[in-house]
């Protein structure tokens, strides 16, 4: 359901999640959603929203809330129905300016979709206008190098064939993916970004291996640093190398094998969010 999201945009959902709790609020609203993309990603502040700094977003996005009595974390929250429309608006805005992953400005486009969203009201009195937010969103975006949209992930079922699943443009065949879903959850994944690794090769180049003790015979074998320039996502053959694009710079391995941050969040780490979002998409 959040497979498009970045990590840092998984992130702020979790910390409005958290803002929600500390003030005591019966759901997620779209100043909680703001109050958490301002602790994630402070680089929009700082490019965005400019001449503004987090401190006085913050005071203002806070003077707004009502506080009541804070309660534990682990209390399960439903989104508000304004909260659900911004990041159904988030989706939109990613949508319109080509990117494939769903970011945190995308998010912050969203929650100025509709001059009633408390988070729009707070940034309108900030100086904040949607039109020139877009404008600054699109070149924050081309720095960040935001990969363009890929087909959209889709189920369906082949005339004549088993049921298969699109991931990132791909075809796998369900029940092989769910064999090797369970295989990998088997494994502790480690969030890392992804760098080339030394390989040996023989003399002529046919043949490699990670096994870098066979340097030592260099008669027969020739190290090569960093020869290593690629790696696939376990379960969608997407491509992992180095990066600053964090969609493909960054993924999860277990010490051998990749997987890349949508995969992991949609397979293996599939208890991150609570069941009460499921109907956002």
């Amino acid at each position: 359901m959040f497979e498009r999201y970045t990590e840092k945009a998984r992130r702020v959902v979790f910390f409005a999640r958290y803002e929600a709790s500390q003030f005591g609020s019966p759901f997620i609203d779209t100043q909680h959603l703001l109050l958490g993309l301002l602790r994630e990603d402070k680089e929009v502040v700082r490019d965005v929203l400019l001449r503004q700094d987090f401190d006085t977003v913050r005071q203002e996005v806070t003077s707004r809330i009502k506080p009541g009595t804070p309660f534990p974390t682990s209390v399960d929250l439903p989104l508000s129905e304004h909260a659900k429309r911004a990041l159904t608006y988030a989706s939109e805005e990613a949508d319109r300016l080509n990117h494939r992953p769903i970011d945190t400005t995308h998010l912050l486009l969203g929650l100025m979709r509709e001059e009633k969203f408390a988070s729009a009201e707070s940034l309108s009195l900030l100086g904040t206008h949607l039109e020139s937010l877009r404008q600054r969103v699109e070149t924050l975006g081309e720095r960040r190098g935001h990969a363009k949209t890929d087909p959209p992930i889709a189920h369906h079922r082949t005339v004549t064939g088993p049921d298969v699943i699109m991931l990132r443009g791909a075809k796998r065949n369900v029940e092989d993916l769910h064999r090797e879903v369970n295989r990998l959850r088997d494994f502790h994944w480690k969030r890392k970004p992804w760098k080339p690794r030394n390989i040996v090769t023989t003399k002529d180049g046919n043949k490699l291996s990670f096994d870098l003790t066979l340097a030592k015979k260099s008669s027969e074998f020739v190290l090569v640093k960093g020869g290593w320039k690629k790696d696939q996502c376990a379960i969608c053959r997407w491509d992992l190398f180095e990066s600053e694009d964090v969609s493909h710079g960054t993924g999860f391995t277990n010490g051998r094998d990749w997987i890349c941050t949508e995969c992991h969040a949609r397979f293996i780490d599939d208890d991150f969010f609570s069941p009460s979002y499921s109907d956002i998409t």
